[in-house]
C-alpha cells in the first residue's frame, strides 16, 4: 500500500479520535467548574437576596450537555417580611457545552411555597404538579428571555390545568411580558375567572439590567425602576409596581453556568 493511500485511510481516523478526546477533556473541565460552582454556593446566595440549599446533586450528560440532577432543593429570596421558600423534592436543569446560552429547569414531587405577610404571620402554600418546565436564556451574561409552564397545579387552595408566565426581552428599554391560566378554580373564590390570558409591557426596562443581570437585589432593583418611573401595562391597565416575582425568575438564571 502506498504512503498516500495509507493517508487517507488512516487520517479521518486520526481526526475523529482527535475531535473525540478534546469533546472529553471540554465536557469534563465544563462539569468539573459547573459542580464546584454548585459546591460553592449550596447554603449561600447565588445572587443578592437569592440563597439556594440543596441536599444532594449528581451530573451527568457526556459528552455535550450538562444534565444535573438536585434532591431538596430549596430557593429562598429575602424580602421586607422575611425570607420567600420555594422547596422541591427533586430539581433537575439541562443546558448543552456548546452553542447558546440556554438552560432548561424541571421540578418534580411534593413541592411548597412559604412566605410571611405583612402581618408577619407565617404562610405555607403545599402543591403537586404533573410538570414543571422552565427555560432561561442569556444574552452577554443578562437574561433575555424566561418562561415558565406548570401542568397539572393542584393544591387544596386552588386548581389549575395550566399557569404560565414568559418574559423577553423585546428591545432597549422594554420587557414582554404573558401570562395564562386555564381551568383555574379555588373553593373560596367561587367567581375567580376559569382562564385568563394577559399580555402587557414593562418599560423603562434598563434600570432591571442589573437585576436581570443577577447584580443586585431585587427590591434595589425595583426601586430604581420605579424612580425612573417605570410602568407595567396589561391589557391596557396601567400599574405601579411590576410584578416581583421578577425575583424568582432571575433566581433561576443565576443557576445558569
Amino acid at each position: 500500500m502506498r504512503y498516500s493511500s495509507r493517508f487517507f485511510l488512516y487520517a479521518p481516523l486520526g481526526l475523529f479520535l482527535l475531535l473525540a478526546a478534546w469533546v472529553s477533556v471540554h465536557w469534563r473541565l465544563a462539569a468539573s467548574a459547573f459542580a464546584a460552582k454548585l459546591d460553592a454556593v449550596n447554603g449561600h446566595e447565588i445572587m443578592p437576596g437569592v440563597t439556594l440549599t440543596f441536599a444532594t446533586r449528581r451530573t451527568t450528560g457526556f459528552p455535550f450537555s450538562l444534565d444535573t440532577q438536585f434532591r431538596g432543593l430549596t430557593l429562598s429570596v429575602a424580602t421586607p417580611h422575611g425570607p420567600t421558600r420555594w422547596h422541591t423534592a427533586e430539581f433537575a436543569m439541562h443546558s448543552l457545552t456548546y452553542g447558546r446560552n440556554e438552560t432548561i429547569f424541571e421540578a418534580a414531587g411534593p413541592q411548597s411555597l412559604s412566605w410571611s405577610g405583612a402581618d408577619g404571620q407565617r404562610r405555607t402554600l403545599s402543591f403537586a404538579v404533573g410538570s414543571l418546565r422552565a427555560s432561561a436564556i442569556l444574552r452577554k451574561g443578562v437574561l433575555a428571555r424566561f418562561d415558565l409552564d406548570l401542568v397539572g397545579f393542584g393544591s387544596k387552595e386552588f386548581t389549575a390545568q395550566r399557569l404560565q408566565f414568559h418574559l423577553r426581552r423585546a428591545g432597549p428599554g422594554r420587557l414582554d411580558l404573558y401570562v395564562e391560566t386555564d381551568a383555574l378554580q379555588a373553593p373560596d373564590c367561587p367567581g375567580l375567572p376559569a382562564g385568563r390570558r394577559l399580555t402587557g409591557t414593562l418599560t423603562v426596562a434598563e434600570a432591571l439590567g442589573p437585576l436581570l443581570a443577577g447584580d443586585t437585589d431585587w427590591q434595589s432593583a425595583v426601586a430604581a425602576w420605579r424612580a425612573a418611573r417605570g410602568r407595567t401595562a396589561f391589557s391596557g391597565t396601567a400599574f405601579a409596581i411590576p410584578a416581583e416575582q421578577l425575583v424568582a425568575v432571575t433566581g433561576f438564571r443565576a443557576l445558569c453556568h
